[in-house]
């Protein structure tokens, strides 16, 4: 829609997780490190803990795209599951096993003979289960009984669980306190600084033949962080609305108040009006003061 008027070889800002626009701060990328290290290691479970729109299903994406080829991954976008044997199966058919009409007995059963069965399926099983905090104890037990699945001394299953930080209490659980133990890596996610959101926004800029000095004023930045407090996924919302709404208005550099015009249409709230510039104070001239005639006496 835009991307020719701003000059743009695509679209920059990705509404779903998108590994290839993950924007990454010094200590986010050092964290991202020791999770590979834990998952290539099989040195026990991984945690992928932050707020609302921070980056975790992307960081689950990024996961399984490294892993894919070393390993069976099970990528579980939801944790919701209403029955331990509805999670279970949901594993089982990730590792492409037939489970129809199976009674939950048969299922565990079919998914151990998979995991132990070394000659046809060497590689270690990778479980990523995002939205983890969603889990009930009850749930969180059967991943650690999976978790618990060992062969010749070597876990058949590695997992790694995103979540926001109830994750973190419902692990603290008393009857979870072994699985919680077995935490190896807390990879934890947070919103933006002011300086990272005007990053986040020129990285995905760069990869479509543009940059954030050519589309965007500082103002704007300031603006945008303000209202988003650089949560990246409202960044981006954000973000592609302004230049959305720029390029309906012809606005070839989107400033502050057209980043204000865009958060109100994101938050379907009355349309900014423009600031009136200051009117120059009115000096009142004095009145007329009227002497008589100086006589020379």
């Amino acid at each position: 829609m835009y991307q020719s008027f701003y000059n743009l070889s695509g679209v920059p800002f990705a509404f779903a997780p998108n590994p290839a626009c993950f924007y990454a701060n010094n200590y986010t990328r050092e964290s991202l490190r020791t999770l590979r290290r834990v998952i290539g290691r099989a040195e026990g479970t991984a945690l992928v803990v932050g707020p609302t729109g921070t980056g975790k299903s992307t960081v689950c994406q990024l996961v399984v795209d490294h892993f894919g080829s070393s390993h069976q991954i099970v990528h579980l976008h939801s944790a919701g599951f209403s029955t331990r044997r509805a999670m279970v199966e949901q594993c089982i058919l990730c590792l492409g096993v037939t489970t129809e009409g199976q009674s939950e007995a048969h299922l565990r059963t079919a998914l151990r003979r998979h995991l132990f069965n070394l000659v046809d399926h060497p590689q270690q099983v990778l479980m990523v289960v995002d939205e983890a905090h969603l889990m009930t104890p009850e749930m969180a037990a059967e991943l650690r009984m999976l978790h618990n699945l060992v062969h010749d001394g070597s876990i058949r299953i590695g997992m790694v669980l995103a979540g926001t930080l109830k994750l973190e209490e419902l692990l603290a659980h008393p009857t979870l306190e072994s699985f919680n133990q077995r935490v190896a890596h807390r990879c934890y996610l947070a919103a933006a600084s002011r300086m990272e959101t005007k990053s986040l926004i020129n990285e995905q800029l760069v990869q479509v033949g543009s940059s954030v000095s050519k589309v965007f004023t500082q103002d704007a930045l300031r603006r945008i962080y303000e209202f988003t407090e650089g949560v990246p996924r409202l960044i981006n919302l954000l973000a592609d609305r302004c230049l959305v709404l720029g390029c309906a208005r012809k606005v070839a550099m989107i400033d502050e108040f057209d980043v204000e015009i865009a958060w109100a249409d994101l938050q379907q709230l009355p349309e900014p009006k423009p600031e009136a510039p200051p009117q120059p104070e009115t000096v009142t001239a004095p009145a007329a003061v009227e002497f008589g005639v100086l006589s020379d006496g």
